[in-house]
């Protein structure tokens, strides 16, 4: 039973929890905040021109390099910090008790932390390939960007579009300035 649960609420390449799975965790973290009055930080990461590596390197090549963000997301995160796989090359991470400062020097930590990695895998015909890649993360914080899960994400996501159209490479906290994305 307690392996059907994991494998029903993990995402099965990075270990992390799932989009479900992180649902549920927003949830509860988020109804603690508005019950202790404790503010709380949304970041979606999102690596940068990755369908460029998947059609220059393959999918295996770009699996390593979601597997390595999702390793980097998760050594940086605090013990309460919930991170999630949320499809793609895109990860949320909650943070608790976290103002946006705080979620700001955590973005840049793992922004920085992505940029300097070297990833070494093979590309479909089995060469070796080194890669860096970038990413951009958005970050919204309750109560100022919103006060249910589907604001702050929505926040959350964003500041992300605004760190892509910024230039990538960079983390944008969301103000009321931000402009969603517009519809193509």
């Amino acid at each position: 039973v307690q392996r059907l649960e994991e494998l029903a609420t993990t995402d099965g390449m990075t270990g992390l929890l799932n989009k479900r799975a992180m649902y549920d965790v927003a949830a509860q973290k988020l109804a603690a905040a508005k019950r202790f009055g404790r503010q709380l930080s949304v970041l979606v990461t999102d690596i940068d021109l990755f369908k460029r590596v998947n059609d220059t390197f393959g999918h295996d090549v770009g699996d390593v390099v979601i597997k390595g963000l999702g390793e980097i997301l998760r050594r940086a995160k605090r013990s309460t910090d919930a991170v999630a796989r949320f499809g793609g090359e895109e990860f949320v991470v909650v943070c608790e008790e976290t103002d946006a400062r705080g979620a700001m020097l955590l973005a840049e930590r793992v922004r920085e932390e992505l940029a300097k990695t070297t990833f070494v895998a093979k590309n479909d015909p089995g060469e070796p390939v080194d890669l860096r890649v970038t990413c951009s993360i958005g970050i919204a914080t309750f109560p100022a960007a919103g006060e249910t899960w589907e604001s702050l994400f929505k926040a959350a996501d964003t500041a992300l579009y605004a760190s892509k159209q910024g230039g990538r490479d960079r983390s944008t906290a969301w103000s009321p300035g931000c402009k969603p994305p517009v519809a193509a």
